[in-house]
Formats: C-alpha cells, sequence, structure tokens
C-alpha cells in the first residue's frame, strides 16, 4: 500500500519478477523531478543564444479572407527591427499528412489567428510594436462556421485537394471539404440489424478543446542563409518527424537540420506537430542567421495553435432482448478546422475503437474529417479515442435503459475476452476489461447503490460507469543507445521525450533490471537529432513499450560485450564467461572469477577498451497492414491494446445545476506497473483533466471568431475542483511483446473519464445530455424533476 493513495492491484498472467532486488514493479523517485522543483529545468522558452533576436507574428483577425496588400515598410524602418517575413518569402507548403500548410498566409487566410507577416527584433518590444504597425488589406470570404455548414460544399476552404503533396495515409475528397475520411467494415450490418429485437440510436457531440499546457508553444531557430544549417530548440514531442518535416518545407538535406528537445511543459499531443519552429526558421534565415526566438502568449495559444477537433457521432445498435449485441454503426464527423494536420491518424485511431471493446458480430465505421474556419483540430490526449468512448458508453447505457438492464450488467454480457473476434477480424488477446470493469464498479460500491437518489442536501446523485479499447501507433519504428560511461554508469540516448508520463525513470528501470544493476547509475541523455537514435514519436502511449522492448535489446548486447572484455581479465574463452540474472559477469569453470555490475568500472575491464555501446531497436511494420479507404484488414492493426474502466458518482444542485464529482473507482490494464505510483498519478491527472472535458472546457466559435481565447473565459479544472474521492486498480495483465508484459497508460487514464461522468449525471437528472461539456446551464435547461429514493 502507498502512503496517500487508495489503490490495489489485481494480478493476471503477470511475468513476475522476484527477489527484493527488482526495481521494476516498484515505486522509484521520478528522475529529473528535483531538477523541476528546484526550478533548474531548461524549457523552451528559457534557451538564450548569443545574438538572438525575438519573434512576434501578426494574426489575421478575419477567419476567411483574401490577402489583397501587405504594406511592411513602416515595421521595416522600426529601429531594432532585422528581418520582416510575408507568405512569398517561403512559399513552400507543409503537413503532418497532407501538405497544405503555408508557413504564413499566402493570397488568402482560412482561420482567425493565422499568421499573415512575422517580425524578428533586438526585444520582444519592438518586435510587437512591428507588427502592429504592418497594414493589411483583406477581402473577406464567407465563412464555413461548423460541420453543418462545411458538409453543404457551397464554400470550399481548400478549392483542390490534388494540388497538394499528400500522404498514402491521406483520403480527401476532391470538390469537397472532405479533407480525410475512414472506412471500416466487419460482417453484414444489415443482417445483424435483421437479427436485433430492438434498435437503438443515438447523437453525441464532443466540445473544441484547447491543450492549456503550462508551458505555450516556443521555439528557438539558428539558421544559416549560405550552409543552409539548421538548428531548432523546442520542446516537441515528435522531434525526427518534424525534423524530416522542416528539411522538406525549407529545401535542405536532413542532415542540415538538427532539432534539441528542451524541456517540455505538457504535450498532450499539442506539441507533436511543428507550429513555432517554421516562423522561427524562416526569421532565422531573413535575418542572416541570426537566431530567433518566438513564444506565443496565451491568446495566441488560443487562436493560433492547435486544438481537440470537435467531432459528432451518430450510432445505431441492434441488440437481443438478453442484451446480446448483434450489429453496430457509427458515423463520425469530425470539425477539423482550417488545415488537415495530424486529422487523419485520429480519424483512423478513432474509428478502431468506435466501436468499444465489444462482441459485435456486424459492425461498420465511417469516419470524416470536415474543413471549417476555425483553429487548427489536432493530435490530443487518445487520438479520438476518448471522443468516442463517450458516445458508445452513453449509447450503452441507453441500451440498458431500453432493456431495463443493469448498465454493468450489460457491458459485462458483451465484453470482449481472449479469444474472441475484434472488429477488424483479429482474435483477441490479453483482454481484461471484464475484470477493469468488475473493479471499478466495486471502487465505488456499484451495487450497494441505484442509479440515482436524492442525498441528504436535496442533490440529484448518479452513478455512471464506463469502459474502451485503444490502440497504440503502429507501424513505428524505435532505436535506442544504451552506452556504458568509464566508471561503469550508464546511458541511454532516446529520442522518447519526457513529458510528464515519467518515460526518463521507467526506461532506466528496465535497464536497471536486465542488467541487475543499481538504477542510480542509469541516466537519459538529452535529446538531440544529431546524436539520438530514431524514434517515430512520443505519442500513442507508446514510448516504454517500443522504447522498452529497445532497451532489452541493447541491454543483452551490453552483456555480450562485457563478457567479452571479462574473458581478457579472466585468460579464459568468451564461451567460458556467463552473465547472471543478478548481474553477475562470471567465470564457469572457476566462479571465484566474477564481476558485478556495478563493480565494472572498477575492475579494469573497460581500461583503454573499444566503447562499450549497443543500439536496441524495436519495429511494428512486420505485423501491420493498415485497411485501405474500403475498410478491408487482413493483419492486425495494432501491436499492443490497451483497456480500462471508470465508474463516477456525482451530485447535482438542482438550484443551480452545479455538478460535483463525488467519487472515481478506476481500474487499468497496465500490463505490468513498472513503475507503480507513476501509474496511479497518470490516471489521477487523467481523472482531473477528463473532469474538465466533461463540465467545463470547450472553445466557443461565432462566425469564425473565437469568443472564449484565453483563460479567464475558458475553463479548466482547479485544485478546489480536484477534490475528488479516488480509488485505482491497477490490473496486470501481462502482454507478450511487451518489455516484462508492459503496456500503455499515459492516454488510457483519460479515455473513460468523461463517459463516466457523464453517465452518471444523466442518471442524476434523469435526462439524456447529448454533448459536453455539461455545463449548469444544460442541466437547468434539461433537468426534469427526478423522483428517486433518498438514501
Amino acid at each position: 500500500m502507498l502512503e496517500g493513495r487508495d489503490w490495489n492491484r489485481l494480478v493476471i498472467n503477470r511475468k513476475e519478477t522476484t527477489g527484493d532486488e527488482a526495481v521494476i514493479g516498484h515505486t522509484q523517485i521520478r528522475k529529473g523531478g528535483i531538477a523541476k522543483v528546484m526550478g533548474t529545468a531548461k524549457f523552451g522558452a528559457d534557451v538564450d543564444l548569443p545574438g538572438q533576436l525575438y519573434g512576434a507574428v501578426l494574426h489575421s483577425p478575419h477567419a476567411h479572407a483574401c490577402i489583397l496588400s501587405i504594406d511592411t515598410e513602416q515595421a521595416r524602418a522600426l529601429p531594432g527591427v532585422r528581418a520582416v517575413v510575408i507568405g512569398s518569402d517561403f512559399p513552400t507548403l507543409y503537413g503532418s499528412f497532407i501538405a497544405d500548410q503555408p508557413v504564413v498566409a499566402q493570397e488568402k487566410v482560412r482561420y482567425q489567428g493565422e499568421p499573415v507577416a512575422a517580425v524578428a527584433a533586438d526585444t520582444e518590444e519592438i518586435a510587437h510594436e512591428a507588427v502592429r504597425l504592418i497594414r493589411v488589406e483583406y477581402e473577406p470570404l464567407p465563412v464555413i462556421n461548423d460541420l453543418a455548414e462545411s458538409m453543404k460544399n457551397e464554400v470550399l476552404i481548400h478549392e483542390d485537394w490534388s494540388r497538394y503533396d499528400c500522404s498514402s495515409a491521406c483520403f480527401p475528397i476532391q470538390g469537397t471539404n472532405i479533407g480525410d475520411q475512414y472506412h471500416l467494415k466487419k460482417g453484414d450490418p444489415d443482417i445483424g440489424f435483421a437479427e436485433a429485437d430492438e434498435i437503438v440510436e443515438s447523437e453525441f457531440t464532443c466540445g473544441m478543446l484547447q491543450h492549456t499546457t503550462i508551458e505555450t508553444h516556443t521555439a528557438t531557430a539558428e539558421a544559416n542563409p549560405i550552409t543552409g544549417d539548421i538548428h531548432i530548440w523546442s520542446p516537441s514531442q515528435s522531434p525526427f518527424s518534424i525534423r524530416g518535416l522542416l528539411a522538406k518545407t525549407f529545401h535542405v538535406p536532413l542532415e542540415k537540420v538538427r532539432l534539441t528537445v528542451t524541456e517540455i511543459g505538457g504535450g498532450f499531443g499539442g506539441k507533436y506537430e511543428a507550429r513555432c519552429e517554421p516562423l522561427a526558421i524562416a526569421l532565422s534565415l531573413k535575418a542572416n542567421g541570426r537566431p530567433v526566438k518566438l513564444t506565443y502568449r496565451r491568446d495566441e495559444e488560443f487562436a493560433a495553435t492547435v486544438c481537440r477537433s470537435p467531432v459528432h457521432m451518430h450510432i445505431k445498435t441492434g441488440v437481443k432482448k438478453d442484451g446480446t449485441i448483434t450489429a453496430q454503426k457509427v458515423n463520425i464527423e469530425w470539425d477539423a478546422g482550417a488545415y488537415v494536420t495530424t486529422n487523419p491518424r485520429v480519424d483512423y485511431n478513432a474509428g478502431f475503437a468506435a466501436n468499444g471493446p465489444y462482441k459485435i458480430p456486424h459492425a461498420q465505421v465511417d469516419g470524416y474529417v470536415y474543413m471549417t474556419n476555425k483553429t487548427l483540430g489536432t493530435a490530443y490526449r487518445g487520438f479520438g479515442v476518448t471522443e468516442v468512448a463517450t458516445a458508445h458508453e452513453r449509447q450503452m447505457d441507453l441500451i440498458a435503459e431500453k432493456l431495463g438492464m443493469d448498465p454493468l450488467e450489460l457491458r459485462l454480457k458483451n465484453v470482449l475476452c481472449n479469444g474472441d473476434t475484434g472488429i477488424t477480424g483479429e482474435i483477441m488477446h490479453t483482454m481484461a476489461v471484464k475484470e477493469c470493469l468488475q473493479a471499478a464498479a466495486d471502487n465505488i460500491g456499484w451495487k450497494d447503490l441505484p442509479l440515482h437518489w436524492i442525498d441528504e442536501e436535496g442533490n440529484l446523485c448518479g452513478k455512471g460507469i464506463a469502459c474502451f479499447n485503444k490502440l497504440t501507433g503502429t507501424p513505428s519504428t524505435t532505436s535506442v543507445l544504451v552506452k556504458m560511461n568509464e566508471n561503469g554508469s550508464l546511458y541511454i540516448m532516446s529520442a522518447s521525450t519526457e513529458m510528464g508520463q515519467g518515460v526518463t525513470t521507467t526506461l532506466p528501470q528496465i535497464a536497471a533490471q536486465a542488467l541487475g544493476m543499481d538504477l542510480e547509475k542509469i541516466s537519459m541523455a538529452p535529446i538531440d537529432t544529431a546524436i539520438t537514435p530514431f524514434d517515430k514519436t512520443t505519442t500513442s502511449s507508446r514510448s516504454t513499450f517500443h522504447s522498452g522492448n529497445a532497451v532489452l535489446e541493447a541491454c543483452d548486447d551490453i552483456k555480450t560485450q562485457l563478457c567479452r572484455l571479462a574473458a581478457l581479465k579472466f585468460k579464459v574463452d568468451e564461451t567460458d564467461v556467463k552473465y547472471t540474472s543478478d548481474g553477475y559477469i562470471t567465470c564457469r569453470s572457476d566462479e571465484s572469477k566474477k564481476i558485478h555490475i556495478n563493480d565494472v568500472g572498477k575492475s579494469g575491464i573497460l581500461h583503454e577498451q573499444a566503447p562499450v555501446a549497443a543500439l536496441g531497436k524495436y519495429g511494428t511494420s512486420d505485423i501491420f497492414d493498415p485497411p485501405p479507404v474500403d475498410g478491408r484488414q487482413s493483419k492486425r492493426p495494432t501491436v499492443m491494446w490497451m483497456h480500462g474502466a471508470q465508474a463516477a458518482i456525482v451530485a447535482v444542485n438542482p438550484k443551480t445545476g452545479r455538478v460535483q464529482v463525488k467519487k472515481v473507482g478506476a481500474a487499468h490494464d497496465v500490463g505490468k506497473a513498472i513503475n507503480p505510483t507513476g501509474c496511479l498519478q497518470q490516471i489521477e491527472g487523467s481523472i482531473i483533466m477528463g473532469l474538465g472535458h466533461a463540465l467545463m472546457e470547450e472553445m466557443i466559435y461565432e462566425n469564425g471568431n473565437l469568443r472564449n481565447g484565453n483563460m479567464v473565459d475558458y475553463k479548466v479544472p482547479t485544485f478546489m475542483d480536484a477534490d475528488v474521492e479516488m480509488k485505482i486498480t491497477l490490473v496486470e495483465q501481462a502482454h507478450p511483446e511487451g518489455p516484462y508484459g508492459v503496456k500503455g497508460i499515459g492516454e488510457p487514464g483519460l479515455a473513460p473519464t468523461a463517459a463516466a461522468m457523464v453517465n452518471a449525471v444523466c442518471n442524476a437528472c434523469e435526462a439524456n445530455f447529448t454533448s459536453i461539456p455539461i455545463k449548469p446551464e444544460h442541466v437547468l435547461f434539461r433537468k426534469e424533476k427526478a423522483h428517486a429514493p433518498q438514501i
């Protein structure tokens, strides 16, 4: 039991680590935590270089308009201004899946906040003053403010998709505002619906969210216009992906671009793509190679960066009277903003998860990414899974209500178990959804509570439950370099970036366990694309799984190299030396000759020898076959499925409409808890984050204008809102391909949170809320007089 935590571990088929010396499975102090607490950690905005200039951006006041003229004369004449950039200076377009974005707007703007010009100056104050001196003449165009307008295709935000460089994973539809589509089908839904006793249909909408990271977007660039060398310092989740994108955008060879990752003050998907980096590079090139730092203010963060796309979903389910699901169709429509960005991956991930972790013989998913004149939708913690989970779990409660069943009973009857066939036709393994549901329910005392009641204070109370399934990014490749220093300590070089999820602790734990080495002797090296091995990205809850496997492979090589060096010292053949599980390098024929891994630095075997270093890699392309647009699937879509469940109790004040989350019970299958406290912290943080999604957070647009782009009008949970009783169970059903059985936990904790809370609020109010956030005014408007037993 951990002090200050109410938690337990439900162990199923766990790969055990034995003995007091085991490092994994035991709470460890977070590496790097002291530097953050002491204020010595260097974040993106802390970068300061000799001769550094400061950037500022002129953002469009219009959501959709032609640019008739730009007058920068006064700005260029302002003392201290060193460079001004407009769209024609850097005409190449860029984008993660389709190159549809300009570095600076060209010919027209497509959302309020789009960069129209940028300035580099001696000080931030001068740069912002210069921006105010730039004069732009616009011709306003019709604004596409929502999905309904976008679907009409009367105004096209992108007139010709064919003019863009498009990847094979993006499927725009020419002559429409559809920037991507995704389709998946199993069986024949029409047959399944014909077999059903009841048909239940519902709609659900999730609002637009800002990532609201503590650290806003920032980048410092030093770009030499003569040699083409570009060096960027930024808090990036995807340094290698961004490096490749920048090399293409600025027409330089890949080796000319170097990205150094600073500490990241929160990511949640918001720092997955390039935002400030292209602008900082453009300004540095215009300033004859002087470094330029560009840091967005909070209002710019709202208007000019990225968000979680609003989404509307329609679900139709066929079900027998006994609760057996026979068929389900899900239609997903994303309001993706002005540019496609990474929405194809969001659409794709959500599509695989849209039917939930349920046995459905006939199923279909159709997802569409629509363009509107809003800020850009992108990756957000869960890549669309949290949104579809909220919809399909609300649907499960509606089905239970229709059949007169307990919502937990309905879920337990239909969840996927080992050996069942999933939506892709894949045979599912290491499934613990049922165990997670039961544990989450037990954690709030589900069986002892009615669905709704009135407490002693007159509040309307209710309980709700939800579960989910989530895949991880596949195919994807990760490499790490493990290097032994002269004193026997170890460096791990990995591009899995630390942004609070604890990867700089878990990877050393995995190495320490594999080598039998003291954890204190292992460190993570800073991330720099010039020296760090390739890793696709730090997203999709993939880092501990992928990088951990790579670390294990490298450690096996390290053991072999150390045995070879020990053989020279022992004066025996290499075959006479073995590496034991407790960290000893031992002579088989004379066991008195041995060296412990912690003493290698003092043993002399590293002296005047070739460096002990090993490259480890892990890739998943061989198992993966992405479905074409018609939905056929022949291989596994993911190397790892993640599952879990949460249950919630809420109290709703009938006079004010205010919802208070009283208790949350959570249970997540982590495969193996490498650092248990780290797992708990991820789930606890997700519960509070999800509370904001369910009850508070929403970016509000009217005719393309953002009305609440600040931290006063955009509401996020505070410490006052975090007063929620939590009970968490870590389920450990080991994944056969995960290092020590591990699965992901960074995003899964968020996936069922809003869903459980929505169901609880609906039960408390005896109403069907069809969108989030559920605000007090929504409760007061929709609330019907409750008739519930008082307990």
